[in-house]
């Protein structure tokens, strides 16, 4: 049957439990007071790989939550985090049980992203490759993006640009910025549109700085 040899209390409420010449395991404490773990305890084959798979759920569980207690994180986030420690059998049924208590959903995460005053300003394009980098699925960036209008947030932008360019010479004003609108994810036909319509705005504003 199988032994255990050795505890070795860790921080964050685990121990790590060494039985016969199997590596150590980790194990959440509560599990060896349930269990009434010790050194030279003798356990069931069956007993122990039950402990074993139950303490191991809770302990991916449980790096989960503090992980996603720092900040909102998508799926594939929290997925390569749990899987630099843990096999992906433990990590799939810890991403089950954290998406049942509605801690962890792509689809608000998308939005809230969208939605944030950072993502103002930028095309399609750039949004969903960076969603995309986060791990979001075609499903939830689609509906993410349901109300993404190019022009506007290409408007949005070019205004904002042409004040701080506005010194510059005309071509070299119009230059920078429609490779400043293209890196933002912008089309040729949205850059254009939306150049012309920062000019537009700018031009009386300009006029009445040079009758000053």
């Amino acid at each position: 049957m199988p032994v255990v040899h050795s505890i070795e209390q860790r921080r964050g409420g685990t121990a790590l439990v060494g039985v016969d010449d199997a590596d150590p395991v980790e194990l959440p404490l509560e599990a060896l007071l349930e269990h009434n773990l010790h050194e030279n305890r003798q356990l069931e084959p069956e007993r122990w790989a039950r402990i074993v798979r139950e303490g191991q759920h809770r302990v991916v569980v449980r790096r989960a939550l503090e992980f996603l207690a720092k900040r909102r994180r998508t799926r594939a986030e929290l997925r390569d985090h749990l899987a630099a420690d843990f096999g992906e059998p433990e990590v799939d049924r810890a991403i089950a049980r954290i998406e049942e208590l509605g801690y962890l959903d792509d689809g608000a995460w998308a939005r809230s992203y969208v939605a944030q005053p950072r993502s103002r300003g930028r095309g399609r394009s750039m949004l969903t490759r960076e969603l995309q980098n986060r791990g979001i699925g075609p499903q939830d960036l689609e509906t993410a993006l349901a109300d993404h209008d190019d022009r506007d947030e290409a408007v949005t932008a070019a205004r904002k640009r042409w004040r701080a360019l506005r010194r510059l010479e005309a071509d070299v004003r119009e230059r920078r910025l429609y490779g400043y609108l293209q890196r933002r994810g912008f089309r040729h036909e949205t850059i254009k549109y939306a150049m012309t319509a920062a000019a537009d705005e700018a031009q009386p504003a300009d006029t009445l700085a040079h009758t000053g």
